[in-house]
């Protein structure tokens, strides 16, 4: 792999770092450079942290490539992108050669207190001995350079800068120049502490004037907590993670102050605000980063400034246009290619061709599923597995009693018994795991653990940990019945946390998510893709089943821990009264007995994965469950759901009662038969069949679940790209 561009960057980051990156890698695209990612994990947040969404978006828009640990890129240029990278206690996992590297410096070494946000001693050694480059800084602004300099780093400060750039088609500008009574002044920033003066300055910056209304989206809670009641002319909007012009063009003017002891590396909501053409009062010292572009006051000042715009509207046609020019003139992404070759090496083209190396093992991936009472756990693994492509080998070490299936779709895969099955209590049982888990990660090597499961078992993590050569990600269902701390309190123990979305999502309680920073919440995963399903006919054809009957798909679950005899006793009597049904019992692999049809018109049928073959039905009976719940609305399948409400399960009835109430569904208590008869006959009639299929077809683009998990895999464990993904 070559690049022009290679970034060893923490794709966690909130802020203008991750803004910062993202503009840097549309800009190289555009420049006709080419750009590689490795990821970092920076000490400054905690192991499970979420990654930046909108970073991920870029680098898939851009084509930027995440290197695969496997693989031993070559760069023209490679930069650190934050001094909290250079650190004895960030691992890079993979080698690469760089014809110039540098650390980009995003913010001082120290504050106005005095107080250190990052050791700098070590850096000469760290890059050198890990990276074989003597130290070479890139500051984003002469703020950083000066603060550089006074810490003794002069030596290794180059003369070009790494300044953050910006794409001015995202910051449309604001068109009423119009100044008006209340002004409506506005600020933003990530919800910390330090982004915020003190109350006594807040109050005077930001006073209480019936002239000036104030907007502030990211204030910390802890902020609030300090005011008996917040100043009437105060509208507090939580922190953004999407785009932030739509509330920059709500605004007349951007004021920004902050604590005393925090020095802004450079201001990248500043640089929003300009681009979007509003007036900015900012801090004397900001001077440095924008010139004349800004106005600049003491925080008792300010309102003087507000005043003086609202009353001068050429003084505020001639700032705002000036505000706008001065980013694009400055910080436009056309200014990557200059700032590039400021800092390059030789085109990569021009150099000795490097040595020919023996093509690296493929990663292993290490699934381990629990064991559930279903299918679930593991058909999400095997639908992540084949996301995840060829490139990786997938090995599963599983729970489940259904592993064979796994071994028909040609993966490895191996079996280990639950507790129940070995009459062993959690403690021994953990044990034995733990020595299972150890001795398989030994052979097999892995560089991921994706667990699967609702509660990470002490054997597992002790395993995994005990090991330390794997990212371990934690895949697990969200609709908790209630709040499970052990559970919460193992999230530590992994570096990804990833949660299928639900479709019933705003009935969710959260007990799954105390921490939102910890869980990404991506699409529903659903074993078969909407596109790789049957149509009708080939799919009757392919189960034997008539093309003539009204076909009722039934799938009531394993019943291991819910009873379901009265919605099939139901049934049947439904089927005595109409001849013109036949009903199929779906039933899993997990059934390995088999049952005599004990109706002429129910026929039983084992199929494996049953998705693709929904579209042979014209309804169904099922249960609640979050797969089968899923597909069905997916495969636009018009459904009875009867929700299996033990209390081990999910909520269930939840899922059932939201899909009904959006007119996907019905749905019915399993102890109702009056109900379950009523929604038997309403599936008789085709159009009400057809107006519930309708609605399901509304929720069109959210079903890329398992996409999208093998995309975060990529990025969070550098897996190489599925070569059979399109693009």
């Amino acid at each position: 792999m070559e690049f022009d561009v290679l970034y060893l960057a923490d794709l966690r980051f909130p802020g203008g770092t991750s803004t910062s990156l993202k503009y840097d890698l549309r800009a190289c695209k555009q420049a006709g450079l080419k750009a590689g990612i490795i990821p970092l994990c920076s000490p400054f947040f905690s192991r499970n942290r979420t990654l930046n969404a909108s970073v991920l978006a870029e680098i898939r828009a851009t084509g930027t490539v995440i290197v695969p640990q496997n693989e031993r890129p070559r760069s023209r240029v490679a930069l650190l992108y934050h001094p909290t990278l250079l650190d004895k206690r960030v691992q890079c996992r993979t080698r690469f050669d760089a014809d110039a590297c540098y650390l980009v410096v995003h913010q001082t070494i120290r504050n106005r207190d005095g107080q250190r946000a990052f050791p700098a001693d070590h850096w000469s050694a760290l890059i050198s001995d890990w990276y074989g480059h003597s130290l070479k800084l890139l500051p984003v602004s002469e703020i950083v350079r000066e603060d550089l300099v006074v810490n003794g780093l002069s030596h290794a400060v180059h003369q070009g800068s790494w300044a953050n750039l910006i794409d001015l088609a995202d910051y449309p500008e604001k068109q009423s120049r119009e100044p008006k009574s209340p002004l409506v002044i506005g600020r933003h920033s990530r919800p910390s502490a330090d982004k915020w003066p003190s109350l006594s300055v807040a109050t005077t910056c930001y006073p209480q004037s019936t002239d000036f209304a104030f907007r502030m989206m990211g204030v910390p809670q802890s902020f609030v907590d300090q005011f008996e009641d917040l100043p009437s002319n105060w509208q507090v909007l939580p922190f953004s993670k999407g785009p932030i012009s739509g509330f920059l063009q709500g605004l007349d003017i951007y004021s920004y102050f902050h604590s005393k002891a925090l020095i802004e590396a450079f201001g990248y909501c500043v640089l929003e605000a300009l681009a979007t053409g509003l007036p900015c009062v900012v801090p004397r010292y900001m001077e440095t980063s924008f010139s004349d572009a800004c106005l600049y006051a003491e925080p008792d000042e300010a309102p003087l400034v507000y005043e003086q715009l609202r009353t001068d509207p050429q003084l505020y046609e001639t700032t705002s246009r000036k505000a706008r020019t001065f980013v694009e003139e400055r910080f436009g992404l056309d200014q990557f290619t200059a700032k590039f070759e400021k800092i390059a090496a030789p085109s990569v083209a021009a150099l000795p061709a490097p040595k020919t190396r023996r093509p690296a093992p493929a990663p292993v991936v290490l699934t381990i599923t629990s064991n559930g009472v279903g299918l679930g756990h593991l058909s999400r693994q095997l639908a992540i597995a084949r996301a995840i492509g060829p490139s990786a080998n997938v090995v599963f070490f599983s729970l489940s009693e259904a592993i064979e299936i796994a071994r028909s779709m040609g993966y490895l895969a191996e079996f280990r018994p639950f507790r129940q099955r070995l009459e062993l209590d959690f403690k021994a049982w953990n044990s034995y795991f733990f020595q299972e888990l150890r001795e398989a990660l030994s052979h097999y090597k892995p560089c991921l653990t994706l667990f699967d499961g609702n509660l990470p078992y002490a054997g597992f993590v002790d395993a995994v940990e005990s090991y330390g050569r794997a990212t371990s990600v934690w895949i697990r269902r969200g609709l908790w019945r209630t709040p499970q701390p052990n559970s919460i309190s193992r999230e530590g123990f992994f570096d990804a946390i990833i949660e299928p979305g639900e479709l019933c999502a705003p009935l969710d309680e959260g007990y799954s998510r105390p921490n939102p920073n910890s869980v990404t919440r991506v699409d529903p995963v659903l074993m078969t893709p909407r596109d790789q399903l049957f149509d009708r006919t080939t799919a009757r054809r392919a189960l034997n089943l008539p093309d003539d009957a009204i076909l009722c798909l039934v799938q009531l679950g394993s019943e291991a821990n819910f009873d379901m005899s009265l919605p099939r006793a139901r049934l049947l009597e439904f089927l005595d009264r109409h001849p013109q049904v036949i009903a199929v019992d779906v039933r899993s692999p997990l059934h390995f007995e088999e049952y005599a049809d004990f109706h002429e018109r129910l026929v039983m049928r084992k199929v494996y994965p049953l998705g693709q073959y929904l579209k042979a039905f014209d309804f169904a009976v099922c249960a609640a469950g979050y797969n089968t719940f899923h597909e069905n609305i997916a495969a636009a399948l018009p459904s009875i759901f009867i929700p299996n409400s033990n209390p081990i399960m999910d909520v269930q009835e939840a899922r059932a009662e939201y899909g009904a109430r959006a007119g996907w569904n019905l749905t019915s208590p399993a102890e109702d038969p009056y109900a379950i008869g009523d929604h038997l006959v309403q599936m008789l009639d085709p159009d009400f069949r057809q107006s519930l299929a309708r609605s399901c077809l509304r929720k069109s683009g959210w079903w890329n679940g398992a996409q999208q998990t093998a995309h975060l895999l990529q990025a969070v464990a550098q897996l190489p790209a599925n070569p059979l993904e399109e693009r």
